[in-house]
């Protein structure tokens, strides 16, 4: 089996040219470059008082584009209106209209941007058809990376994917939907991912997501790797204080999981209850999850096309003209890849109890997670 890690000694922080002790505002621009494989995503997402939601999420490439070299910059613009419905639309922009810094977090894709310092961004995105945005988001908490954000893959680090995030803002500003412009208010969370390898090798499932409640900001990011990375366990979890921002624990990677599964539709068991314990030894947290309803599901297996000639017969029923509007892959490939793709997004009800020294806290509250489930049913992989 190759090897899996979190890219976290002290030659690895210089390797990379990183601060160990504090996050700084370059790591947030551009990190990769267009070669064959690459990819990089700076995502944003919000939930707002009147019950709307909205993601955004510049990209410098394609999903298709990762396969060759040069930059394809692109993004995507999802709201959720109060009444539940959801409307998705893409914009498209050529690399001459495009730049991404690479002191700080500052991509412009045509007319459509992002830009920001860990304290403060702004977004805005006029470029798909009937959709649009402008808001700004300011930092509730500090910025987080586990280790050096990099989990490297193989036996010679050759593979690499990351995340590092700010997981929680004060989001205000306006949506455009349905042909008006509308004032939101609420709260909400931004991460940066650059990768050269696809999540469909590099993992057999992860669970994402963070809690807010009354005394804790929650983050968990736990990556299992695939079975040609022997299913390692890379997890990336904090607990931060609700009123300060302040990082009050960071997991060490030692971990106990304890999780009660259940059938669902797309074919595979997931978790119903998850409970993380993280022991640090001198700090400990808690961390329990359980789903009461589910939002989105996604069974790219059971959806996708048996083959390559039924792949092109969607295509020209739909009236595509080209391959690259056909999006995902077919159960043929999935199947020599021995894979079986499946992805649900969660509304769970979740607890933390952290434990400094002596002193013990309880805290609970609501949050949203997905569980991105991309291997076959596996007793190893510690669904």
């Amino acid at each position: 089996m190759a090897k899996a890690r979190l890219m976290d000694t002290v030659e690895d922080f210089k390797k990379l040219g990183i601060n160990p002790s504090r996050v700084e505002v370059w790591e947030d621009g551009i990190r990769n470059t267009d070669d064959v494989g690459n990819n990089e995503v700076w995502y944003f997402d919000a939930n707002f008082d009147d019950g709307s939601k909205v993601i955004v999420a510049f990209r410098s490439k394609t999903a298709q584009g990762m396969a060759q070299k040069g930059f394809q910059p692109n993004l995507n613009l999802d709201i959720t209106k109060p009444d539940g419905k959801t409307a998705q639309e893409f914009a498209f922009a050529s690399w001459e209209e495009s730049s991404m810094s690479r002191e700080k977090c500052d991509v412009h894709f045509g007319s459509d941007w992002c830009t920001g310092d860990f304290k403060d961004y702004d977004i805005h995105v006029e470029g798909t058809q009937m959709l649009a945005c402008d808001l700004h988001y300011h930092a509730l908490t500090d910025p987080f990376r586990q280790g050096t954000s990099e989990i490297a893959l193989g036996d010679n680090n050759e593979f690499f994917y990351t995340d590092l995030c700010l997981p929680k803002c004060e989001v205000t500003g306006t949506l455009t939907y349905d042909g008006k412009i509308v004032e939101v208010h609420g709260q909400g969370y931004h991460d940066h991912q650059w990768m050269n390898i696809s999540p469909f090798s590099a993992f057999h499932h992860w669970l994402w997501g963070r809690m807010y409640t009354e005394k804790y900001v929650v983050y968990i990011y736990d990556f299992v790797c695939s079975e040609q990375f022997n299913f390692t366990r890379i997890p990336f979890f904090i607990v931060a204080d609700n009123d300060t921002g302040e990082i009050l624990f960071k997991t060490n990677g030692n971990l106990q999981l304890k999780s009660e599964l259940e059938s669902m539709s797309v074919g595979k068991k997931f978790p119903k209850t998850s409970q993380y314990v993280f022991d640090n030894g001198n700090r400990k947290a808690v961390f329990s999850v359980t789903w009461n309803e589910i939002l989105e599901t996604r069974d790219t297996y059971g959806s996708a096309p048996a083959n390559q000639k039924e792949a092109l017969k969607r295509a020209k029923t739909a009236g595509l003209s080209d391959m690259e509007k056909v999006v995902g892959g077919t159960k043929e490939q999935y199947d020599a890849a021995d894979i079986q793709p499946t992805y649900i997004r969660f509304f769970a009800e979740g607890s933390i109890q952290l434990t400094i020294g002596h002193e013990i806290t309880e805290s609970t509250g609501n949050m949203i997670y997905e569980y991105n489930y991309i291997g076959r049913e596996d007793d190893r992989a510690g669904v």
